[in-house]
């Protein structure tokens, strides 16, 4: 009737009062004795502002509100209307849930310590209704996520027994709700012990269902089948607790406040080196400090070696003098930083991004555990790490006993070699049998490689104390490298071999360079490429390139050897890297060195056809 007189009309839930307004008038009934009674007093206005405040009500209502067309389509289809409301009264309550569980094709519970038996005590014909549907194949049965505890296994067990599929999950938000693809109910208050629930949150609203059904079905995903909690539990194992913790913040702050809990030890391992730099900014030393002065706390701490390691040593020892240190082998390096407290707490955290300056930009996920099985496993990880850092120790002093008597071998070896050398040239003039002067020749000659192998000590030595002192001047490096391929032809010109230089049109090229380090570089690999080439044209190449706005010369030698063996190849320019039984295996080791101090790189790589080029790179200044 009212849709055939007014132009439009809608439906909306809750309304408790009545009031009409035009575009200047605002009329309400002050009281209604009667619901078909027209009000024996009302309120009247005509003000501004409470007509204006009266249609801002108005359209808020006809926005929430559907059209009375829908609504009357609903009440005819028996169709129940999408709501989300509170229920307080017992009767509703029970009305709901009763009305859930008949009309879901499955149901999915989460529910704290404490329900489990009141809901075996009050539901239970519910739940086998759904699961007598569910062994007709007519719905999907009953999922629970519960916390199981050792006063509720025997109940649980009941639930299993029927057919209910439990998980266990320790850490649960202290709501409680069912839901299924056609409802939702939940509690809106913390349930303690097994009191009925007073308040519940009724809704058949698709965002809310999906909502809750998410939410269960990770919470499904993290859960331990019932069956292996209570055989845990019946059996006393201990339990593997663990909890993710992506905050960064609340990760470095539990790691924090177990070092303060300690009792008898901590012992730390951490990621890299800048990952304790960056707790002692934040001040964990002082932290560090009270836990072994005060509660007498022995600790531990494993550090990467590297260039900045010693001064973070020094600096901590300085401050906290009873913690015991060790460094590990970059090789062994970690990207996870872990704290064991009295063989009791376990923290892992991942190193997200070492370059970052402060803690909580760098640390990714961490995992916390109080399980004694991820605990003895972590700990056997932390000694055979500090097993390790000790023989790191030891392997250290003996390189550095290595490396002084190399040292000292070399300039004693010099010592002898330049008399020899010497004294053998000053008498070659006044020797003229022929016999005594191939013998001559011999002593000359292998003087001067012994003195060649004292050299490439001296410089190996240099190279890792990182002493090499470079005497840098300005070098046509192209006529430098033509006077070198010139030199090397006169050598060779009763073999087949030929070196060709080619470059792209450069007259003069200069570099500030040290040209005898250099030239030792570029006759390293020339020599290389002699050695392995049996026949055809080794090419020297020279071109100019720009990377990142700077030029760079180019200088490289292609052989038409045997090529690289793929073997070595990785590791070419690393110490007694060597496939030949000639040489140390130490030439390019030097060589990269003495590049990389220019501020160049150097390379390597089998050609396409047959041999392999050499090219290293230096830093042209404009």
């Amino acid at each position: 009737m009212l849709l055939s007189i007014v132009h439009e009309l809608r439906h909306l839930d809750g309304v408790k009062t009545n009031f009409m307004i035009s575009e200047g008038e605002y009329l309400a009934p002050l009281v209604q004795d009667k619901s078909e009674a027209v009000a024996s007093e009302h309120i009247y206005s005509d003000t501004t502002q409470i007509v204006e405040h009266g249609h801002c009500i108005f359209d808020t209502l006809w926005s929430k509100s559907i059209p009375a067309e829908e609504r009357i389509k609903q009440l005819l289809d028996g169709a129940v209307p999408r709501e989300t409301k509170i229920l307080n009264n017992q009767d509703e309550i029970m009305k709901h849930i009763i009305h859930l569980s008949e009309v879901s094709s499955g149901l999915s519970v989460v529910s704290n310590h404490g329900r489990t038996k009141l809901t075996y005590n009050s539901f239970l014909e519910l739940f086998m209704k759904i699961l007598e549907k569910q062994r007709r194949g007519e719905t999907k049965g009953i999922r629970w996520i519960m916390r199981i505890e050792k006063d509720s296994v025997n109940v649980v067990k009941k639930f299993l027994r029927l057919g209910v599929e439990i998980r266990h999950v320790k850490n649960l938000a202290p709501i409680n709700f069912a839901v299924s693809k056609h409802g939702l109910i939940a509690t809106v208050e913390e349930m303690n012990g097994e009191g009925i629930v007073q308040n519940l949150l009724a809704s058949n609203e698709g965002p809310y269902i999906k909502h809750f059904s998410s939410m269960f079905e990770q919470l499904w995903k993290e859960g331990i089948d019932a069956r292996f909690r209570i055989k845990d539990i019946e059996e006393k194992v201990g339990i593997a607790e663990i909890e993710i913790i992506c905050n960064p913040v609340d990760s470095i702050a539990r790691g924090w406040e177990m070092v303060r809990s300690a009792r008898k030890e901590i012992n730390i391992m951490f990621s890299s080196t800048n990952a304790l730099k960056r707790q002692i900014e934040m001040g964990a030393l002082p932290l560090l400090k009270k836990a072994s002065e005060r509660q007498n706390v022995g600790i531990r701490m494993l550090l990467p070696s590297s260039d900045k390691s010693e001064l973070l040593i020094e600096q901590t020892k300085s401050n906290v003098p009873k913690i015991d240190i060790r460094t590990v082998s970059t090789s062994l390096e970690t990207k996870i930083t872990i704290i064991l407290v009295d063989s009791k707490k376990c923290l892992i955290l991942e190193l997200k991004d070492d370059k970052q300056n402060i803690s909580y930009d760098a640390v990714g996920l961490s995992t916390y555990s109080i399980s004694p099985t991820i605990i003895s496993s972590y700990l056997a990880v932390f000694e055979s790490f500090w097993r390790q850092a000790e023989l790191f120790e030891k392997m250290k002093e003996v390189e550095k006993l290595q490396k002084d008597f190399i040292n000292m071998a070399a300039h004693e070896l010099r010592n002898p070699i330049q008399p020899i050398i010497g004294f053998s040239e000053l008498l070659y003039p006044k020797i003229v049998d022929q016999e005594q002067r191939r013998l001559l020749d011999e002593v000359i000659l292998n003087a001067r490689r012994l003195e060649r192998l004292a050299l490439i000590m001296l410089d190996v030595t240099r190279i890792e104390n990182n002493s090499l002192v470079l005497t840098k001047e300005i070098v046509d490096i192209g006529k430098a490298v033509r006077d070198i391929v010139e030199s090397y032809n006169r050598k060779l010109e009763e073999n087949a071999k030929k070196l060709v230089v080619i470059h792209d049109g450069m007259k003069s090229i200069n570099a500030t360079i040290d040209k005898v380090r250099i030239t030792q570089v570029i006759c390293n690999i020339l020599d290389n490429a002699v050695s392995f080439s049996h026949e055809g044209k080794i090419r020297v190449i020279l071109k100019k390139e720009e990377q990142d706005g700077q030029n760079f010369l180019i200088i490289g030698v292609r052989d038409m050897g045997r090529g690289i063996d793929q073997e070595i190849l990785s590791k070419l320019f690393t110490k007694f890297t060597s496939k030949s039984d000639m040489g140390t295996g130490l030439g390019l080791f030097i060589s990269k060195a003495i590049v990389e101090a220019h501020g160049g790189k150097i390379w390597a790589e089998n050609n396409a056809d047959r041999g392999a080029t050499f090219s290293f790179s230096l830093p042209l200044k404009t």
